[in-house]
Formats: structure tokens, C-alpha cells, sequence
């Protein structure tokens, strides 16, 4: 009896202690003990940040035309279509072309002004048997001024329509000096009034949107008056030459396409 249950308690002990490992086990388990963290996905990756230019940009800046940002409320400057002014005696006329200035009241409304100047002058001189003879030229003197309401009628991204009433107004004299008499006065008078109509194309496409080209036709009522006077001992002599005319700003001449037709402005910011 004695020798079996000396045999016996290994067996027992060793039972034991193997369910005191699976109970320990179970009990870590159920218990709570940390088990391996699951695996953790990584993050997605953050969306590429816009560029910075798109970032600025403003969708409701962008959708405005040239017209309505750089010229509403801006001087610009340039050529505005008047050249030469008539003088008895100087068949070509005095060149005065006007130079002025473009401003936008509002996205309708502008006002265009300008001037033109010519000045000439000079002397000849021969020499014949030593004796040498000064003679001054006829001295000339030239003035143009333009006025103008330029009104835009329409205007997209880069260009707008639009039909400019205005007026020319431009006086010359000269004074041609005559040995032994008194000087011959010569003068000239001009006056147009009408209106062009035509577009004007800001570069804004290619990066320039300040300069502008205007191109555009028109119709005027002009008069050109010339004239001369001199004092003799007998009186005055005079003569003078009137010419009215109706019609477009392309004439005869095949570079009043270019010369009377097409301006270059630029607006200043």
C-alpha cells in the first residue's frame, strides 16, 4: 500500500502542475493580459500642395478683362490719329502729330485729350566774290488739339468694341521774308468733327496686358482754310482757299490705312 502510493504521487504532482500551466494560460488570456499590438496601416500620404501661382490666383480677378483691370481708372499715352496741318505755301502741310492721353472715367465712359507741335526754322547762306549772303527761312509754326469720349460698347478678355466722337482742331503760320518789301504771312486752318469706330487689342494674351493697339475707321466733316496777306504801298494783297469735305478717314493716300487708322496706347498701372 505504502509502495503505490509512492508511485502514484509523481504522476499526481505532475498533473497538476500541467493544469496549473494551462489554468495560468487560460487565465492570462481571459484576464487581459497584452497580447502583440495588431498591425497599424501607415497613413495615406498628404495630397500635393497646389502650386503657389494657382494658390493666388483669384477665380473672380481672373475672369475680368483687360479692359476692366488695367484701363478703367488709368492714364494711358500714345498717337490718337491727327498728322499735319494745312499752310499756304507748304503743299504737304505742317507735321503736328498729336500725342495725348486715354482716361477711363468707368468701364463705359473715357476721355481722350492731346496736342501737337511743329516748329521749323533755319537759314541759307552763299558766298559769290567773296561777299557772303545770309537769308533766314520762312519760320513755321504748328498746333493741333484733339479731343475725344471714347465709349466702349463691348469688351471681352483681351479687346473691347467701341466708337470714339471726337474733334480736331489746328492753326499754322509762317512768315516769309521778301527783300525790299515787308514779309508775305502765310496761314492755315483746320477743323474736322465726326466719330471712329473700330477695337482695341490689349496684350494681355502674350503677357503685356498695359499696351494696347486701336484700329479703327471713321467719318468726318473737316474744313481746311489757307490764306496769305502782304502789306504793300498800295494796300494789302490777299488769298485764301476754302475746302469742305465729307468723308472716311481712308483717302487717296495708301498709308492713311496705317498713319490715320491704327494707335499704339500704353496704361500705366
Amino acid at each position: 500500500m505504502g509502495i503505490a502510493l509512492a508511485l502514484m504521487a509523481p504522476a499526481a504532482l505532475a498533473q497538476d502542475n500541467q493544469g496549473a500551466a494551462g489554468a495560468g494560460v487560460s487565465g492570462s488570456v481571459s484576464g487581459g493580459a497584452q497580447l502583440p499590438p495588431p498591425a497599424v496601416a501607415a497613413p495615406a500620404a498628404a495630397p500635393a500642395a497646389a502650386p503657389a501661382s494657382a494658390a493666388r490666383v483669384d477665380p473672380a480677378d481672373d475672369a475680368m478683362s483687360d479692359h476692366e483691370k488695367y484701363a478703367v481708372g488709368h492714364f494711358a499715352v500714345g498717337y490718337l490719329g491727327f498728322t499735319s496741318i494745312p499752310l499756304d505755301g507748304v503743299p504737304a502741310g505742317v507735321s503736328a502729330p498729336v500725342i495725348g492721353a486715354r482716361y477711363w472715367l468707368n468701364e463705359k465712359i473715357g476721355i481722350d485729350f492731346g496736342a501737337g507741335l511743329g516748329l521749323t526754322g533755319g537759314s541759307t547762306e552763299t558766298t559769290a566774290a567773296n561777299v557772303t549772303t545770309t537769308r533766314d527761312k520762312a519760320g513755321v509754326f504748328g498746333l493741333a488739339l484733339h479731343g475725344g469720349v471714347p465709349i466702349a460698347l463691348a469688351h471681352q478678355k483681351h479687346y473691347k468694341f467701341l466708337i470714339v466722337p471726337e474733334i480736331n482742331v489746328a492753326f499754322a503760320h509762317s512768315s516769309e521774308a521778301v527783300p525790299n518789301a515787308n514779309d508775305i504771312s502765310h496761314n492755315g486752318f483746320h477743323l474736322d468733327v465726326g466719330a471712329r469706330a473700330g477695337a482695341e487689342v490689349h496684350f494681355g494674351f502674350i503677357g503685356i496686358p498695359q499696351l494696347a493697339l486701336q484700329a479703327t475707321i471713321g467719318a468726318f466733316l473737316r474744313t481746311d482754310h489757307t490764306s496769305r496777306s502782304q502789306d504793300l504801298p498800295g494796300g494789302t494783297a490777299k488769298a485764301s482757299d476754302t475746302t469742305t469735305a465729307l468723308g472716311t478717314s481712308v483717302q487717296s493716300d495708301p498709308w492713311a490705312l496705317f498713319v490715320n487708322n491704327i494707335s499704339a496706347l500704353y496704361y500705366f498701372p
